[in-house]
């Protein structure tokens, strides 16, 4: 086990955990210091200084901000993490990864940028807005015009 693996794992040992469960939707705004268990759906704006995991299966659309976020589900949205972003094998993830370790498993999809971050580094705010190459060769076209 890395240094950073049981460093995080000794936190989210530490920090009590609050789920979103089966069955459950949610749309709105989530912002805390306990870990997130994700087994449900969610649409709007986490910030957590724990733990987030997105089971298998579940769905996740908006920002995220939190020190880990392991994706096993399907996620689409900017992702801001301080320690470590993991998209396990059979996760999803579509737009952009701000971290300073990031690790997408064989049998996942990506589709999205990753914007990898020095250790120790402060991640920009969750509003920063990274053009995705699409938005590039769109803003080319209009300018050229």
């Amino acid at each position: 086990m890395t240094k950073l693996n049981r460093r995080m794992l000794e936190k989210a040992q530490k920090t009590e955990t609050i789920g979103i469960f089966d069955g459950l939707s949610v749309v709105g705004n989530v912002k805390g210091s306990h870990n997130l268990f994700l087994n449900g759906q969610f649409e709007g704006k986490i910030d957590l200084t724990a733990v987030l995991p997105v089971s298998k299966t579940r769905k996740l659309k908006g920002k995220v901000k939190a020190e880990h976020v392991i994706i096993e589900g399907e996620v689409e949205g900017k992702v801001v993490a301080n320690e470590k972003v993991e998209l396990r094998e059979g996760g999803k993830y579509k737009s952009e990864i701000l971290a300073p370790s990031v690790m997408i498993s064989d049998n996942s999809f990506f589709d999205g940028i990753v914007q990898m971050l020095k250790e120790g580094t402060q991640p920009p705010p969750i509003s920063t807005k990274i053009k995705l190459p699409a938005e590039i060769e769109e803003s080319k076209e209009s300018k050229a015009s």
